[in-house]
């Protein structure tokens, strides 16, 4: 059905990037986890990643909280 997660906002927008990637419709076109790595190695978190909006609070509330039981 063609369904993905949706991504947080939070997320880095270079690790958006390998996700999407990733979940490309055709597995043809996926990287292999020996081209993953050196792309999940290669993103700079240091100031955020790029998704959160300048002035804006900076830390992750993505997995504060849990769902389900």
């Amino acid at each position: 059905q063609n369904l993905r997660p949706e991504i947080p906002r939070c997320c880095p927008s270079q690790l958006a990037a390998v996700m999407k990637k990733c979940w490309d419709a055709n597995p043809d076109k996926r990287p292999t986890m020996e081209e993953v790595v050196p792309m999940l190695e290669a993103i700079d978190t240091s100031k955020g990643g790029g998704m959160i909006p300048e002035g804006e609070f900076q830390g992750c509330l993505c997995f504060r909280f849990s769902k389900g039981p």
